[in-house]
C-alpha cells in the first residue's frame, strides 16, 4: 500500500483501506458494498488495488472498472482527486472524455501526462496535451514523448517544438531528441521527396489515359453559379486520387479551389503544381483555415511564393500556419501589419507574444 495515498484520504473512509482491519471487511468494501457517496468510494476501491492481497485487489478493480462513466467523469475532474487515482485511470481506461478530465486536471503529474503523450492516439488528445504551454515549459519530457508518438501530426509537433525552442531551450544546451527532430525536418529523404515519387508514380502508370471535360480544365471569367460548383463538388467526389491528382495539375480555377481542400495531402498538394495558380490564388490559400497545414507549409517554403508581400502577411495571421514558419516570417512584416497582429485573437500565444515584444521594441527605439 502506498503510504502517500492512505495519508491523504479522509478519515472516515481510511477503515476500509487499512491494512489492519478485518480481510472480510476490506474484501466487501473491494467489491463495493459499503454505504459511501461514489466519489469516496472510487478513492476507496483505489486503495485496494494497492492491496497485497490478491484477491482483495483483483476484486477492487473489477469494481473500480463498473464504476458509471458520469461518476468517474465528475471524480477525475475534481482538483481534490488525489494524483495516484488520476494517473491508475490514465493507464487503465479508453475512454477519450476520462482522458481528456485527466489531462485539465491541474493537479495530474506530469509524469502521467508524459506517459499519456507517448500512448494515446487520439489527435484531439494530443492536441489537448500540445496546447498546454504551462506543462510544457515545466517538463520538457512531455514534449520528448510527444515527439515518439507516431499519432501525432506533424503540424502539431511542429508547434510545440517551436514553442519549445523559443522559451526553453534559453536555459542552455538544446535537448538531444530535439536536434535528432530538428535533422529529420531537414533531411532530403523526408515528405516532400517520398511525395515527389509518389507523383511521378500515378503520372507514369495512371495520368496519361485521363481526360477532362471543358467545365473542369477550361478557365473562366465568370461565376460559374453555386448550383454548377455544388456539381463539380460532386463528381470531383467520384473521382479515384490518380484522377484528382490530374485534375489539380490541369485543371481550372474552379478546380483548384476545390481540390486545395482535398482530404488527401498529395491531391491537395499537386494543385500547388498546376502552372496557372495565379499569384492572388496563393494569397487565398495562405489565408484559408480550412486547408491543410502541410499546404500552408509548402506555400511558406516555395520562393516563388514566399518573396510575395502579402503571402507572408496571410500566412502569420493564419492560426493554421506552423508556429515556427510564422515566427521566420513576422520580422519581415511592416509596422502596420505587424501592428494588426496584435489584434488577431486567433493566433498561437508564441506567435502573439513575439509580435507584442517586436513592436515593443520599434516604440522603445522611437522614443530613444
Amino acid at each position: 500500500m502506498e503510504n502517500s495515498f492512505l495519508e491523504n484520504i479522509p478519515e472516515s473512509i481510511k477503515k476500509f483501506i487499512d491494512p489492519s482491519m478485518p480481510r472480510e471487511m476490506r474484501l466487501m468494501a473491494a467489491r463495493g458494498l459499503i454505504p459511501v457517496p461514489p466519489k469516496d468510494l472510487t478513492l476507496v476501491l483505489y486503495g485496494l488495488t494497492l492491496e497485497e492481497d490478491k484477491e482483495v485487489s483483483e476484486e477492487a478493480e473489477k469494481s473500480l472498472k463498473s464504476i458509471p462513466e458520469g461518476v468517474m467523469s465528475s471524480v477525475l475532474g475534481d482538483a481534490l482527486t488525489p494524483p495516484d487515482l488520476l494517473d491508475y485511470m490514465a493507464r487503465n481506461t479508453e475512454s477519450e472524455s476520462l482522458i481528456q478530465k485527466i489531462i485539465l486536471n491541474h493537479h495530474t503529474d506530469n509524469d502521467t501526462i508524459v506517459y499519456l503523450a507517448e500512448t494515446v492516439h487520439s489527435q484531439s488528445i494530443l492536441d489537448l496535451i500540445a496546447n498546454n504551454q504551462e506543462r510544457i515549459l515545466r517538463s520538457e519530457e512531455i514534449v520528448e514523448s510527444l515527439s515518439k508518438n507516431s499519432s501525432i501530426s506533424r503540424s502539431t509537433l511542429d508547434r510545440v517544438i517551436s514553442f519549445f525552442s523559443l522559451y526553453l531551450t534559453k536555459r542552455g544546451s538544446v535537448p538531444e531528441f530535439m536536434k535528432e527532430y530538428q535533422q529529420s525536418q531537414e533531411s532530403p529523404d523526408e515528405p516532400e521527396e517520398i511525395e515527389s515519387i509518389l507523383l511521378e508514380d500515378i503520372k507514369e502508370s495512371f495520368l496519361d489515359g485521363i481526360d477532362f471535360a471543358e467545365d473542369f480544365v477550361e478557365e473562366s471569367e465568370e461565376d460559374i453559379g453555386e448550383k454548377k460548383r455544388e456539381n463539380l463538388v460532386n463528381i470531383i467526389k467520384q473521382m479515384n486520387i490518380a484522377q484528382r491528382v490530374k485534375l489539380a495539375i490541369l485543371g481550372n480555377r474552379d478546380s483548384r479551389t476545390i481540390l486545395i481542400r482535398d482530404p488527401n495531402r498529395i491531391v491537395a498538394g499537386s494543385v500547388l503544381k498546376n502552372p496557372r495558380l495565379s499569384d492572388m490564388e496563393v494569397i487565398n490559400i495562405a489565408q484559408s483555415k480550412t486547408v491543410d497545414e502541410d499546404i500552408l507549409r509548402e506555400v511558406a517554403q516555395a520562393r516563388k511564393w514566399a518573396k510575395i508581400y502579402q503571402v507572408k502577411v496571410a500566412l502569420v495571421n493564419n492560426p493554421k500556419t506552423p508556429s515556427h514558419i510564422s515566427l521566420n516570417l513576422i520580422r519581415h512584416l511592416r509596422d502596420r501589419e505587424l501592428r494588426a497582429l496584435l489584434w488577431n485573437k486567433n493566433l498561437p500565444g508564441v506567435v502573439a507574444s513575439t509580435a507584442r515584444r517586436i513592436v515593443q521594441e520599434k516604440n522603445k527605439g522611437e522614443n530613444k
